[in-house]
């Protein structure tokens, strides 16, 4: 007896026909929404990925461009040396041309 009146009170207790379509209605809605947001979560993984490899990509180029400017510094200290030393004797050369054109005349 006891067994059947918890029965009939868990049978009252249990939502009607519309309750639970509306439950339903909402358990697909909130399913989409978890479903759109793993796939955004997804998305934006794949972006990150792709914006450190970037990152890393521009990270080695600056220590590319960082060595070329030091070879192109060691260059210019090159060349600023030669014009100080060689060109700057134009006229030691113009006298060892002449002496030298003399002899062979």
């Amino acid at each position: 007896m006891e067994h059947m009146q918890k029965n009939l009170q868990r049978q009252n207790k249990l939502p009607g026909r519309d309750t639970v379509d509306e439950m339903r209605k909402d358990l697909n809605f909130k399913q989409r929404q978890l479903n759109d947001a793993e796939m955004t979560a997804a998305k934006l993984q794949i972006e990150v990925e792709a914006r450190t490899a970037d990152l890393d990509k521009i990270s080695n180029l600056e220590s590319r461009i960082d060595k070329e400017m030091d070879t192109v510094a060691e260059g210019i200290n090159k060349m600023e040396d030669e014009i100080s030393n060689k060109f700057t004797k134009v006229e030691d050369l113009q006298e060892t041309f002449e002496t030298e054109k003399t002899r062979l005349v």
